[in-house]
């Protein structure tokens, strides 16, 4: 008797620590709820859009996306944290939610490492530098030139305060040596219509959300951020070329709040790995000059580590401050 008690108690013991299957297949039981940090119309509107119906046709759920802009992100980032950590509430998140927020504001208590789980990345480009069809600047190394000759006269459009745009704007203003205004909004939709009409001279800003503006004519493309010339835009210079060290690409994932169980995580990873890696995804990106990227929860995790690391170098060189 008492060593078949043993051997009971033994197994509940243990139980915590099996795999849960049943966790996993019950999984999801209701609608999805996708945060998108942004106003409609940016690039991380954009995807979570073109992702909401190929990762509904896998779980079987509904797929909610509702934008929660404000904060350069923070908005939607709280709310995840705060979120039931049950799958049902998920974030698709940009460079500036989980990477440069925390560090450009203190006061903001995250730390990606902590505070979400990784899911999986789903993009990766260059950014665009454009300006109106209106603006007299044919090439960036004009517009890089009339900046310095005339200090504070010109402004810059971005997705909001720690956004990769802001980021790349301020390392423009650093390493050009200009006086540039920043004009932050609350993503890049409204950011660019602003742009469009005039009402601010310049932007650099995702693949996706400028490339249907370039190509009707509104905006001008004058140069990209990335290290080597770009698949969508083959002829347009690098940005560095004409100001050294102006290098920088942007990426998108999906994340969830902590301590989410392993089964689920695994679970929305395989969704979001076919919906990314398949035909649907990856040709609307290519159509909107963009491009899928596929990286696992533990890849994603070590990238967003690896991307902490740099962008706190990059905004202590470049004297990047909360405005």
């Amino acid at each position: 008797m008492r060593t078949t008690r043993r051997l009971l108690l033994g197994a509940v013991a243990l139980a915590p620590l099996a795999p849960r299957p049943a966790l996993a297949q019950a999984f999801p039981s209701r609608p999805i709820r996708l945060l998108v940090g942004f106003a409609p119309g940016g690039a991380t509107d954009i995807a979570a859009r073109l992702l909401q119906p190929l990762l509904h046709e896998t779980l079987g759920q509904p797929i909610i996306v509702e934008n929660r802009s404000g904060g350069g992100g923070n908005v939607a980032t709280e709310l995840l944290m705060q979120s039931v950590p049950d799958g049902h509430t998920l974030m698709l998140a940009s460079p500036g939610q989980l990477v440069v927020n925390p560090l450009l504001d203190p006061k903001f208590d995250f730390d990606a490492a902590r505070d979400i789980t990784a899911i999986g990345q789903t993009t990766s480009s260059p950014l665009v530098l454009v300006v109106p069809a209106s603006s007299p600047h044919q090439d960036a190394r004009a517009l890089v030139g009339e900046a310095r000759a005339n200090p504070g006269r010109m402004n810059y459009a971005s997705a909001g305060v720690g956004s990769s745009m802001h980021i790349a704007g301020e390392m423009l203003k650093a390493y050009g040596r200009l006086q540039i205004e920043h004009v932050p909004y609350r993503g890049s939709g409204p950011a660019v219509a602003d742009l469009v009409a005039g009402k601010v001279d310049l932007m650099i800003d995702s693949v996706s959300t400028t490339t249907p503006h370039i190509r009707n004519g509104v905006l001008r493309a004058l140069a990209q951020t990335g290290t080597e010339r770009f698949y969508a835009f083959p002829d347009l210079p690098l940005l560095t070329e004409v100001v050294p060290g102006v290098v920088i690409t942007t990426w998108l994932g999906l994340v969830g709040p902590a301590r989410l169980p392993v089964p689920i995580t695994s679970r929305l990873a395989e969704a979001l790995r076919r919906a990314v890696q398949g035909p649907v995804f990856t040709n609307r990106l290519r159509d909107l000059g963009s491009q899928a990227f596929w990286a696992g929860p533990q890849d994603f995790a070590t990238h967003l580590a690896a991307e902490r690391q740099r962008a706190a170098e990059v905004i202590q060189r470049a004297g990047i401050r909360l405005e």
